[in-house]
């Protein structure tokens, strides 16, 4: 079987001295990867005892917890990147819940545990470890804010590298500015593809998405090609206006993830990049980062949602109803998600992995695991896949049901809004919209009443200073509604 660590040794023999990761203190070729990686390894599979084991990677956003994570491969485990910097409750809690072989905690390559490499030991278990066997996990809450953490295959993340690699033709030429940390999945695109194609992967600090101007000379400054950035993180440098001041470049494409995207974002990105292509992709953690994608190749209007597109190689996405029947083009349905990037489960959680890892509805004659996501979505004219909102998103309001996420968009696509939330108090029954931005909540009324149904628009509309964010730069809806609630 191929696996990850044949992309490293495959292509640390083509380009042993090639930079392959860099961050601002240290950067690692290829072949010193393989050899930290297997020292490592040998360390961590002498200490464990046993295979497909959980090895939890308390990460910095480093180059050596990309070290780390090859040598829990070698080791036949499987690797749970954590936020290092996180509350010391919010580790404790993950780690009683993962109760993991070993915990590292990460600083740099010359701390990271080493001895002299056993090559038999790790022959042996190469032979060992399947292509179902599990890669990585990564710690996911959902909307309901209870960790979980999603279990993810080798074969299924060599599926998505194959697929990243022919559709956009990364290549030894590929250069990417990294902006996600490790303990979110967007970020592990970028990794699979550098070891498969021998591209160099450079790790941006988190700080300097505060000091746009700054971001975007470091973007420059290591020559990348490629951003592949979470949308929180496009809407923060869109908002900034830092494009007026500088643009980095050399951008040749640029792809989207994680949240909706406007075409009012999109727009000022195009406006910036001419050159450069745009692709907006949708996938949860667990159907392995990606499972559609989305070649933007027309126009849209500030307030229209982009598409996330068509499934990508070996996917297929169904919309279904509440029943679990396939809905008509333009109406909403739940998205399910089957194919070989669909993951393995929730670790030690066999509740939740039940309910979301389900039988293909559609499918009664032989065992077919599909993963329902939770999404709301519809087709349009176009047969494009339309992200509406999350299903938790989904309220009966005045009789009609209203999707939270189309009255967030409209309000997002608004002349002076930065950032915008629509959320449901059902105890009063009203929608409410949180804004940040230069106009006054009447200035918002009036506009939406324009573009949306009566029974549509927000009953409350509140100005935010600043919006609360979760690490990765999305809003984090739920301390947004308690904030709202405590100040009644």
């Amino acid at each position: 079987m191929l696996s990850l660590l044949d992309y490293l040794e495959r292509t640390a023999s083509r380009f042993p001295d090639k930079i392959a990761f860099a961050d601002e203190k240290e950067s690692v070729s290829f072949a010193k990867l393989v050899e930290i990686g297997k020292d490592v390894g040998t360390a961590i599979a002498r200490e464990v005892g046993g295979l497909r084991l959980p090895v939890a990677l308390l990460t910095n956003h480093s180059v050596a917890d990309i070290a780390a994570f090859i040598g829990v491969l070698y080791a036949g485990c499987f690797f749970i990147p954590m936020d290092s910097g996180a509350p010391k409750e919010h580790i404790a809690s993950r780690l009683s819940a993962l109760n993991p072989a070993m915990t590292i905690e990460i600083s740099t390559l010359a701390a990271l545990p080493r001895v002299s490499t056993d090559e038999a030991l790790l022959a042996d278990i190469r032979l060992r470890i399947l292509s179902t066997d599990p890669a990585y996990a990564i710690f996911t809450s959902g909307s309901t804010g209870v960790p979980k953490a999603a279990i993810i295959s080798h074969g299924s993340s060599i599926n998505l590298a194959e697929w990243l690699g022919e559709t956009f033709c990364f290549s030894d030429r590929t250069v990417y500015a990294s902006q996600a940390p490790f303990y979110y999945d967007a970020a592990l695109r970028e990794l699979f593809s550098t070891l498969r194609d021998g591209s160099t992967m450079h790790l941006i600090p988190r700080r300097l998405f505060s000091f746009p101007l700054a971001l975007m000379r470091r973007v420059e400054e290591v020559g990348a090609n490629v951003l592949q950035w979470v949308t929180a993180a496009t809407i923060i440098a869109a908002n900034s206006g830092v494009f007026d001041r500088f643009v980095p470049k050399g951008i040749e494409e640029v792809i989207f993830g994680g949240e909706n995207l406007t075409g009012k974002i999109l727009n000022i990105w195009k406006k910036a990049m001419p050159d450069a292509r745009f692709c907006n992709m949708y996938g949860p953690t667990e159907t392995t980062v990606a499972c559609t994608y989305y070649f933007i190749d027309r126009e849209f209007a500030d307030g229209e949602s982009v598409p996330i597109g068509f499934p990508c190689r070996d996917f297929e996405i169904s919309l279904l109803d509440e029943y679990g029947n396939p809905v008509s083009v333009g109406e909403p349905g739940e998205i399910y998600v089957r194919g070989s990037g669909v993951g393995l489960g929730y670790y030690n959680d066999t509740i939740r992995t039940s309910e979301a890892f389900v039988q293909n509805p559609t499918n009664p004659s032989y065992r077919d695991i599909v993963y329902r996501t939770g999404d709301i979505a519809k087709r349009n004219d176009y047969g494009e896949l339309v992200f509406l909102s999350r299903a938790d998103q989904q309220v009966k309001h005045m009789g009609n049901r209203v999707e939270l996420g189309e009255v967030e968009t409209a309000a997002a696509g608004l002349g002076g809004i930065r950032l915008a939330c629509c959320s449901y108090d059902r105890e009063n029954r009203q929608i409410l919209l949180f804004f940040e931005g230069t106009v006054t909540e009447r200035d918002i009324t009036e506009s939406l009443n324009s573009l949306l149904p009566h029974y549509m628009l927000p009953n409350i509309v509140i100005k935010m200073d600043k919006m609360p964010a979760m690490p990765n730069g999305k809003i984090d809806r739920l301390r947004l509604l308690e904030e709202y609630h405590s100040g009644l």
